[in-house]
C-alpha cells in the first residue's frame, strides 16, 4: 500500500482531488436536460481539467514553466464550447465561422509549438550533434 502514496504521484493525487472538488463545487446536475447541455457541461470538465494539469505541471514540473502547448489547448477546448452555447442559443453563422477561423489559427500555433518546443529542438540537436 506504501507504494501507491509516494511522494513521485503526489500530483497526481492533488490534481485528481482539486479537479473534482472544482466539478463537484462548479456542476449542477438537475440542470442537465438535454443532450447540447451535457456537451456542453463535458466541455467545461475538459477545460478544469486542462486548467488543473497546467498548474500541477507548473508547480511540480522540473522546469516549473508554464506549457504553451496546454494554455493552447485548453483555449480550442474553450472556443469549441462556445461554438455550441452560440449553436443552442442562436445560430449566427458570422459568429459560427469566426470563431472556427480562430481555432484553425490555434491549430496552427499548436503545430508550431510542437514542432519548436524547447525539448524537440534538444533533442534534435543533440541528435545532430552525435552523427558528427
Amino acid at each position: 500500500m506504501n507504494r501507491y502514496f509516494t511522494l513521485e504521484k503526489a500530483p497526481i493525487f492533488i490534481q485528481f482531488i482539486i479537479t473534482l472538488g472544482l466539478f463537484i463545487s462548479v456542476e449542477d446536475f438537475s440542470s442537465i436536460r438535454s443532450f447540447s447541455t451535457l456537451a456542453v457541461a463535458l466541455l467545461e470538465f475538459i477545460i478544469i481539467l486542462e486548467l488543473v494539469r497546467m498548474l500541477i505541471e507548473f508547480l511540480f514540473g522540473n522546469e516549473n514553466r508554464l506549457k504553451l502547448r496546454l494554455m493552447i489547448d485548453s483555449t480550442i477546448i474553450f472556443f469549441i464550447r462556445d461554438i455550441m452555447l452560440i449553436v443552442n442559443d442562436k445560430f449566427d453563422l458570422i459568429k459560427i465561422v469566426s470563431i472556427l477561423g480562430i481555432i484553425a489559427i490555434l491549430f496552427v500555433f499548436r503545430i508550431v509549438t510542437m514542432k519548436y518546443s524547447p525539448l524537440y529542438i534538444e533533442h534534435e540537436y543533440k541528435k545532430s550533434f552525435d552523427n558528427n
